[in-house]
């Protein structure tokens, strides 16, 4: 929308996906705003407070200045009282109902404003860094790390014996958790490796290369919540009074009990939800109101674009998707660079491109992902009909 805004009101911009854009990306938040008043002083109030809205309801207050937290709140429950947000428009029953959300939050302040703009502690754990590094660990709720030293092991998470139980192929590792009740763990997964973990209601999950999840000990509660960076296989154990939800960074998938894939990496164009059995709700998160949401059949996914902040559902060969867990990677017309960009994950190695024409190249195939990696990178040649160099440095380079 560059830097114009059209004479319009509180209720328009706070709806309108180029201006939420234009303010969550803002550099310098504050001289964008003087800017967009200067070129409409007419309707700076509106400009103002749907500013403002847009940037309580997207930030996090704990990275925010507590007195600039207050005064924004305070302007929003202030304008909404003096101002008349429905005067001189007609609107349909859908945008009354849109317009009904708002004044809801608006009137309700602080106590609905920071329900949503406060991270649950299931977010804020799922977000707390717990350092770099190459190997594959579980941490607990008690801030204790245990290291997990075989690939593809997996995790038994045992809440009411009060211990994790780490299972490799010829050993049986049990970590002590003090802290049974409701409290938060996460399995970090890194590049090179794969990890199983059942949680204590019996849903198992497959955790790709550089993935993390973040779980409860014990699920409470009317609803089971999870949160996945990376990519995991679930096998969901069905409770219809409780629904099983997996949070991402940009969507929600909701079920009751089915088995699907979620796919939600911070270095990749696309978050997916793809459909073996059951149903799923999908919802989006970037918008403030009028989410979107799909439910989805099995044989279908749904894709979610980063940069153009949309979802697109459409059918799917599951396989393609889902045979990472039996070391195989099948794609179809995918370019080079996004097939390039999964291996490197899973073998935790560094592959390069000779060229951007040859990056974009669509390739279609099925990649065994077998343990010695000079075949891989033999057949992923063969396959884009080039060929690969391996440099002094340990570096792969795919050529034509």
């Amino acid at each position: 929308m560059g830097r114009n805004i059209n004479k319009t009101g509180f209720l328009s911009l706070v709806q309108d996906e180029k201006f939420i854009q234009c303010v969550t990306e803002a550099g310098e938040p504050d001289k964008l705003l003087e800017e967009l008043i200067k070129k409409d002083p007419e309707n700076s109030d509106s400009i103002r407070y749907a500013f403002e809205f847009i940037k309580i309801n997207l930030s996090n207050k704990t990275e925010m200045n507590s007195e600039d937290f207050d005064r924004i709140l305070k302007n929003i429950q202030k304008y909404s009282k003096r101002k008349s947000i429905i005067r001189h428009l007609n609107f349909t029953s859908h945008q009354l109902r849109r317009i009904a959300v708002i004044l809801v939050i608006l009137s309700v302040g602080s106590l609905v404003v920071c329900h949503q703009l406060l991270k649950d502690p299931l977010t804020q754990f799922a977000q707390n860094r717990v350092g770099e590094g190459n190997q594959a660990m579980i941490v607990l709720s008690n801030g204790s790390k245990q290291v997990l030293k075989s690939n593809d092991s997996f995790i038994d998470y045992s809440s009411t014996a009060g211990e994790v139980i780490v299972r490799n192929e010829n050993e049986e590792e049990r970590i002590e958790n003090s802290q049974k009740s409701a409290v938060l763990n996460k399995v970090v997964v890194p590049y090179g490796q794969r990890h199983k973990i059942r949680l204590s209601d019996g849903t198992m999950v497959q955790l790709n290369a550089g993935s993390i999840l973040t779980f409860p000990a014990t699920f409470s509660g009317k609803v089971r919540e999870v949160y996945l960076k990376g990519e995991g296989y679930f096998e969901v154990h069905k409770n219809a009074k409780m629904p099983f939800i997996v949070r991402t960074d940009y969507l929600d998938i909701k079920v009751l009990g089915t088995t699907f894939n979620v796919s939600a990496y911070d270095d990749e164009r696309f978050v997916s939800t793809v459909l073996v059995e059951g149903k799923v709700d999908v919802s989006q998160k970037n918008r403030i109101l009028a989410n979107d949401e799909y439910t989805l059949a099995p044989g279908q996914g749904c894709f979610y674009s980063v940069r153009d902040k949309n979802s697109v559902v459409k059918n799917v060969d599951t396989n393609d998707y889902i045979l990472w867990k039996d070391g195989l990677f099948k794609f179809q017309d995918l370019p080079l660079v996004d097939i390039v960009r999964r291996v490197k994950k899973y073998y935790n190695l560094s592959i390069q491109i000779e060229d951007e024409t040859l990056a974009n190249t669509l390739v279609s195939g099925k990649l065994v992902l077998s343990d010695d990696f000079g075949e891989v990178m033999q057949y992923l040649s063969k396959t884009m009909e080039g060929r690969y160099e391996k440099t002094q440095d340990g570096i792969y380079i795919l050529k034509k």
